[in-house]
């Protein structure tokens, strides 16, 4: 089966992919969905940064949103910035992205280490003791999620 493939209704507000990687990389988080094994949608904000094309967020090692994940890999995640309500328009002003892709589990503690390091290093610019120090301690009871983007598209209105 593949990547959903809607076209966006207004093209005039359509951002490039290029565009709209460049905006996921800027947002400091989004709203990852999942569907568990009853067909239920879960949709959680997390945090995200972006390594190599990929996705990559971080849970506990146990909970629905890995449960949902061990049934059905497939995902989506969207990310907002620049929201800002324009009360005389009826409207808001925002930067969207939304991803389609195939999530999967590190297992790898080198790969886990990196990944977490990453994600510190975006929101701790300036703290690599204070990172490396939450990753050994943490990173027992810390699961790490690679996103591969199969498919992103953006919007905006500027």
């Amino acid at each position: 089966m593949s990547v959903p493939n809607q076209p966006i209704r207004r093209r005039d507000r359509a951002l490039d992919v290029a565009a709209a990687l460049k905006l996921l990389e800027e947002a400091e988080w989004g709203v990852l969905a999942t569907v568990d094994a009853d067909g239920w949608p879960y949709a959680v904000p997390v945090n995200h940064v972006v390594v190599d094309g990929n996705l990559i967020i971080h849970c506990a090692t146990v909970g629905h949103k890995l449960a949902n994940l061990a049934f059905n890999p497939k995902v989506s995640y969207c990310a907002v910035t620049l929201a800002e309500p324009l009360p005389l328009e009826l409207a808001t002003r925002y930067a969207s992205v939304i991803l389609f892709g195939q999530a999967e589990l590190l297992t790898d503690e080198w790969e886990k280490r990196a990944a977490l390091r990453a994600l510190g290093q975006r929101f701790a610019a300036g703290h690599p003791d204070l990172v490396e120090g939450e990753i050994s301690k943490d990173l027992p009871r810390t699961a790490v999620v690679r996103i591969r983007i199969e498919r992103a598209t953006g919007k905006a209105r500027w």
